[in-house]
């Protein structure tokens, strides 16, 4: 929820900026200003102003569905192997799981399901409180 203000901005500014673009367009029936010996069509450009504004909601809404789509996405767990493989090299290929805990970007439980996920698997083993990677 901390991100829905950001998303809501994001997609009324571009909601408005859309409608204003196709404004534009109408107002200078699609040619770019100056030029020579023509008058802006307010009148088209205001008849079309119910068009311009749906257009701008579409594209609001799109904008919008695109923010939740992403916030919603589960985290990768390939991401956080990775953050896992990069603290074990940069230690000669073995830590201890509260070294991951507090020295990784990681939270703990992040960190016990990764390294339980990875010891499953056989890229880890354990020798006491330590783990290593297996080459």
């Amino acid at each position: 929820m901390k991100t829905a203000a950001p998303r809501l901005i994001a997609s009324l500014v571009a909601g408005l900026a859309s409608a204003l673009i196709l404004y534009g367009v109408f107002l200078s029936d699609g040619r770019p200003f100056p030029y020579h010996n023509r008058v802006p069509d307010a009148e088209l450009a205001f008849k079309m102003i119910p068009l311009e504004l749906l257009v701008g909601l579409l594209i609001g809404w799109l904008v919008y569905g695109l923010f939740g789509r992403r916030q919603a996405a589960a985290p990768r767990g390939d991401i956080q192997e990775r953050m896992v493989y990069r603290f074990a090299h940069r230690r000669g290929g073995a830590f201890t799981l509260p070294e991951l805990e507090t020295q990784s970007p990681l939270s703990a439980e992040q960190a016990r399901q990764v390294v339980e996920k990875l010891l499953e698997a056989g890229r880890l083993s354990r020798e006491g409180e330590t783990y290593r990677l297996k080459a």
